[in-house]
């Protein structure tokens, strides 16, 4: 049998610090300006696509 391995030891964890960029301006994000866009264009769609007999 193999002699166990020791057990690690404590790790030291980089205080946190905040983030370097500034933070975003009130104006619209992508994701919400995407959704914007896409969402009632995926809706049209579906709702106007001709229905089969």
């Amino acid at each position: 049998m193999r002699p166990r391995a020791p057990a690690p030891g404590p790790v030291a964890l980089p205080h946190y610090r905040r983030a370097s960029r500034p933070q975003p301006k009130n104006g619209t994000s992508v994701v919400t300006a995407t959704l914007m866009i896409t969402a009632p264009a995926v809706l049209a769609t579906a709702i106007l696509r001709p229905r089969s007999k």
